[in-house]
């Protein structure tokens, strides 16, 4: 799957859920229903790091309630963030997350792809699987901690 091109709505289940801001970084734009991840500590879109350095300072902390832009400097726009149990599309070929994967922790691909892999120390952990569906899709309990 590709990034997210507008809001989408995402399913979520189990609990419990937990509801908070995260200071948002300078211009990003993070859609509602995107994975959110803290790049040294303010919040942007999931995406894969650029390198395995930037990805070390990434940290998966949930699911965005709303959507938002960053304002002109970090930290100027709050972003409404939810942790709990979301469905998210899976990564193809060699990142493909199967029933054998459950248990275990995923990668953030982008703001609403995860993989099975790290892609060499390039992307950050999503969170831990949890289900896979019969069309392929995964739930990801994801959340500030949940990985470890």
């Amino acid at each position: 799957m590709t990034a997210m091109t507008s809001p989408r709505k995402i399913e979520r289940r189990g609990g419990p859920v937990n509801n908070y801001g995260e200071l948002v970084k300078a211009a990003a734009a993070i859609k509602q229903s995107a994975l959110v991840i803290l790049l040294s500590g303010y919040a942007i879109a999931g995406r894969t790091g650029v390198d395995s350095t930037e990805a070390g300072n990434m940290v998966c902390v949930g699911v965005a309630t709303d959507g938002v832009t960053g304002g002109a400097a970090d930290g100027d726009v709050t972003v409404p963030v939810q942790s709990c149990e979301f469905k998210f599309f899976n990564s193809t070929s060699g990142d493909l997350i199967t029933r054998a994967d459950i248990g275990k922790v995923c990668y953030v691909v982008d703001d609403q792809t995860v993989a099975k892999t790290s892609a060499t120390n390039t992307r950050c952990i999503a969170g831990r699987i949890t289900g896979v569906d019969t069309d392929g899709s995964v739930w990801v309990r994801v959340g500030p901690g949940l990985a470890a």
